[in-house]
């Protein structure tokens, strides 16, 4: 048994030796996310995720069960701390998905954190400038290492330690320093006014693989009521040019989606990654449909 198996065994990480991280497909030798994206994007099917803002392994696990992608831990306005990020990420991957992080703000702590905790990929909310999105890249990546140029051409800050990250990938504290350049995926946030005006180049960053579109806060941005953005013409007009963007510099595309519909909407523009809303909204909806039913009742 090596180290790695051994220590996600004793970590409750459990047996990884089946998770989609591993699958065995023509993909370079990737994992995780930027193997699942590459998978997708070949067989031109989107990449689909849920959404999770309550804290609790056992909820990870249960949503991580229902087959999707990929779920996302939301650090920034989810009701989860660092502790609760580490066992959430643990938890979907050893149950078939793949861990995705929203961090809180993009800060080189964040990063670290979430990377740290075995997170396939980072997903950075606010990002408006080039030089915010450079410096994300970097927090991602490990220094470059000599004899390992198939791990990217990329060199980073980040610093090595964890012996987390490796239980969740599967592999030895050696191999994911020496391949996770290459499988970390970097997705940033566009939904300010001023990230809308320079999509365009924060696309072309080197290491950003995904522009996602926060619509609630692009149309606040805006000046327009968060919750309507699907309606408001300028908002959709800044929505394809971001999508546009994204296209012509030969990146992924992303999107918050709140129902089927508006992932087959989004999918047929263009658009590469949905997640199909999450924990509140289906605690939300379930309730609210069932009371509903029995207002005869009360």
């Amino acid at each position: 048994m090596s180290i790695s198996r051994l220590f996600s065994q004793i970590s409750g990480y459990g047996d990884v030796s089946n998770v989609s991280t591993n699958r065995k497909s023509d993909t370079g030798g990737l994992l995780g996310l930027p193997k699942i994206m590459k998978e997708a994007k070949k067989a031109g099917k989107p990449v689909l995720g849920s959404w999770l803002m309550f804290p609790g392994a056992s909820l990870a696990r249960m949503v991580a069960q229902m087959e999707y992608d990929f779920i996302l831990v939301d650090c920034e306005h989810g009701d989860i701390a660092d502790a609760e990020m580490h066992v959430s990420v643990g938890a979907i991957a050893s149950n078939g998905a793949s861990p995705f992080v929203r961090i809180a703000a993009p800060e080189n702590y964040f990063v670290k954190r979430a990377l740290d905790a075995g997170a396939h990929g980072i997903l950075c909310p606010m990002i408006s400038t080039v030089e915010q999105a450079k410096a994300v890249v970097s927090y991602s990546k490990f220094p470059a290492m000599k004899g390992h140029e198939n791990n990217g051409t990329l060199s980073g800050v980040r610093g090595t330690g964890s012996p987390f990250a490796p239980a969740v990938f599967g592999q030895s504290q050696g191999d994911y320093t020496a391949t996770a350049n290459k499988n970390t995926f970097i997705a940033v946030q566009i939904e300010t006014v001023e990230g809308l005006e320079n999509c365009e180049e924060i696309a072309k960053v080197e290491g950003v693989d995904m522009l996602f579109i926060g619509p609630n806060d692009l149309a606040s941005s805006m000046g327009y009521p968060p919750l309507d953005n699907g309606k408001i013409p300028e908002v959709q007009e800044a929505v394809k040019r971001i999508l546009a963007a994204t296209k012509a510099a030969g990146k992924y595309a992303g999107m918050f989606c709140l129902s089927a519909e508006e992932v087959r909407w989004r999918f047929e523009q263009g658009f590469d990654l949905m997640n199909l809303a999450g924990d509140v909204a289906a605690l939300a909806w379930w309730n609210a449909n069932e009371l509903e039913k029995l207002k005869d009742l009360r």
